[in-house]
């Protein structure tokens, strides 16, 4: 780490720190970022979980859960789910499935997780 690399850590704020955190995984993964990820065709993505909440879609209850990695954030739709075992803020996740936008939101339904640590 070169002397100009640690001069712009130590003056970042916590919010800039945590975003290169979360684009170091990212990238380190192999993963796509969210801000390239395509549509209508099956992607890899990644990162932290950050909210977890219980959404009503068409009469039954969808678990949303929003992944953020550094350079977006996508969500995870669950379709009749209210919760998953250890998908919980600050976990890290990886979703693998088709994406679509969705109200200017990357969104994936029932994609397939793996827990990572």
């Amino acid at each position: 780490m070169g002397l100009k690399e640690k001069l712009r850590r130590m003056t970042a704020s916590d919010e800039e720190l945590e975003k290169d955190r979360l684009q170091h995984r990212c990238d380190a993964m192999g993963l796509t970022p969210t801000t390239q990820a395509p549509l209508r065709v099956p992607i890899c993505i990644g990162g932290e979980v950050q909210k977890v909440q219980i959404v009503p879609r068409a009469g039954s209850p969808s678990l949303e859960v929003t992944v953020a990695d550094g350079y977006g954030k996508a969500i995870g739709v669950f379709t009749g789910r209210r919760n998953i075992a250890g998908l919980t803020i600050g976990r890290n996740v990886v979703l693998e499935g088709v994406s679509r936008k969705e109200r200017d939101r990357l969104v994936m339904l029932n994609p397939v997780y793996t827990l990572v640590d």
